[in-house]
């Protein structure tokens, strides 16, 4: 696995050195309109952030099963 890992890193990196795909995307994102790069931004925002809110339940969650064994434990 770690031979596989470090063949694609050492072959892989040139290839997107000559791609030049840093100045592909700037390029491409520099072409478009102000509303259209709102709504991306916007788009991805409200999903990172619901996945934040869930991790954040999910999390509350187990720490507050965790937190009720411990009351229990020593109660």
């Amino acid at each position: 696995m770690e031979k596989g890992a470090e063949y694609v890193i050492n072959h892989f990196q040139p290839l997107f050195q000559k791609l030049h795909l840093d100045d592909i995307v700037e390029e491409q994102v520099s072409s478009f309109s102000v509303s259209r790069l709102e709504e991306m931004v916007v788009s991805i925002t409200k999903k990172e952030l619901s996945m934040i809110t869930y991790l954040g339940a999910l999390l509350g969650g187990i720490i507050g099963l965790f937190q009720g064994f411990v009351t229990v434990l020593i109660g």
